[in-house]
């Protein structure tokens, strides 16, 4: 598509020993080459109660915003999220609340 400005980069397949392409010399690499194309890099990392590609993958970046779902995070949960982005030296960048309902009436609508 003519004048598009956002690409996406696909993971692919998870790859056994993908913890070691994360830290490796050719994944920094990449990702420079990715910094050095683009304005803006934005990685999808999982959850850090699963997994802590986030802290690594951070550790090779300008930061992290960490996302918090709505009704379901708990405050324990996120205060040790953002322990874990400090004690790997990840400027946390912010927060986002996703997910979250938050009805609008419609008399306040119809004026936004």
């Amino acid at each position: 598509m003519e004048g598009t400005n956002l690409w996406l980069l696909s993971c692919g397949a998870e790859a056994a020993n993908w913890q070691n392409l994360l830290c490796s010399d050719r994944g920094r690499q990449r990702l420079n080459e990715l910094h050095q194309e683009f304005d803006y890099v934005l990685i999808d990392a999982p959850p850090l109660s699963q997994s802590n590609a986030a802290t690594m993958l951070g550790s090779a970046t300008d930061g992290a915003v960490l996302v918090i779902k709505a009704n379901s995070s708990r405050r324990e949960v996120a205060r040790k999220a953002m322990e874990d982005f400090k004690s790997a030296n990840v400027p946390l960048l912010g927060a986002v609340l996703n997910q979250r309902t938050f009805p609008i009436p419609t008399k306040i609508y119809k004026r936004l």
